[in-house]
């Protein structure tokens, strides 16, 4: 009975024994990641260019922003009435005051619309002259006052017509006087709203255009800002006051409004007013760095090491895990790091190195598929 009793003993410890090294041979330990060695000459035939690393502030975000003016500091000029441009003063990129004509608008319904404005008025001065009479005929005695109040009814109503009339016209922005305002009962001025630049405009003289189309298009330079494409977790980061470096354009900027809410491609906005202008331009797209004031640890409490600021062709992908390649007296090493933020143009990781270390940012294709080779 003992001996059935420890033939039964052994045979489970063999076969637990059997589980623990199957269970051993399904995970397999991590490879090491292999070491590439090459010399110089070997590095240029594959094109490979290596650059010292850029450190990185504690929760630096990158996003892409596009250059814009703040919101009533951009005014589109629109053709007020069927017509056309018969002449055009300012051209592209031309400075602007306030009230200065931008070309002559030829339309006839504009026309149609003066004359009715001319109407207007001499009917306004037939009705007050008529009041006028009929004051004085009451104040003799000659006429009832019902008349007198039909009278001063009509004169309100020519009023009310001129200054509807008058109202047409000022909406239009067309100037009918001045030196530019002689060239026909159907052509006016178009008139700038404010004082700034021309950064678009409709040239074709002589083209007829419906209303509405846009003639030019004018902005005031002298304040800019940043509309700022986000993810969601980054705008969650952001509050008004946090600051914005533009390096590629020597400027600075700060937040000013955060939207949360997710459009249709799943991306949140943002909006910077520039504090230092650098050679920032009117609708070009830049690469931004925002500075989140928030503690050094990611969303999860776990502290966040050395962060760098690296070119995005430099990151690689092997295995599912993102890595860059480590330059080093023999040729390169591969070393997984932590994409912490990242955009077209650059990424934020997080790796222990030496702040002396290079890194490959050409050629990466190239060292991939050796990397391929040796495995």
């Amino acid at each position: 009975m003992a001996t059935h009793s420890r033939f039964v003993f052994s045979a489970a410890c063999l076969v637990a024994s059997m589980a623990l090294g199957a269970s051993a041979q399904t995970i397999p330990p991590a490879k090491a990641l292999p070491m590439l060695v090459m010399d110089t000459q070997q590095q240029a035939a594959l094109g490979v260019r290596v650059a010292g690393l850029q450190s990185a502030q504690t929760g630096q975000l990158l996003a892409s922003a596009t250059v814009t003016t703040p919101p009533g500091k951009d005014i589109t000029i629109t053709a007020p009435y069927p017509g056309q441009l018969s002449r055009v003063l300012v051209g592209l990129g031309d400075s602007v005051r306030l009230g200065s004509g931008l070309g002559h608008f030829t339309s006839p319904m504009l026309g149609d619309a003066r004359r009715q404005w001319h109407e207007a008025s001499l009917e306004s001065q037939n009705t007050h002259a008529a009041l006028l009479r009929d004051q004085a005929m009451f104040e003799e005695g000659i006429i009832p006052a019902v008349r007198l109040q039909l009278s001063r009814n009509k004169d309100e109503a020519a009023k009310t017509a001129v200054q509807s009339r008058a109202a047409e016209l000022a909406a239009s922005g067309l100037r009918f006087s001045g030196p530019d305002g002689n060239n026909g009962y159907a052509t006016g001025v178009l008139q700038s709203p404010i004082s700034g630049v021309v950064v678009d405009a409709f040239t074709s003289i002589g083209q007829r255009v419906e209303a509405g189309t846009v003639l030019f298009k004018l902005a005031d330079t002298h304040q800019l800002q940043l509309d700022i494409q986000l993810s969601g977790d980054k705008a969650a980061r952001l509050k008004v006051g946090d600051k914005v470096n533009i390096p590629s354009r020597n400027a600075q900027a700060k937040i000013t409004g955060v939207s949360r809410a997710l459009d249709a491609g799943q991306s949140a906005k943002a909006r910077a007013l520039v504090t230092q202008r650098g050679s920032l331009q009117i609708g070009e797209g830049v690469s931004v760095q925002l500075q989140p004031n928030m503690a050094a640890h990611d969303d999860t409490g776990k502290p966040i090491g050395p962060a760098w600021l690296v070119p995005s062709r430099a990151i690689s992908q092997w295995q599912g895990r993102p890595l860059i390649f480590v330059a080093n007296a023999k040729g390169f090493a591969a070393q997984t790091v932590r994409i912490l933020s990242s955009n077209d143009d650059t990424t934020v990781i997080e790796a222990s190195l030496p702040e002396t270390s290079k890194m490959a940012i050409t050629g990466i294709a190239s060292l991939r598929a050796l990397m391929q080779k040796d495995e």
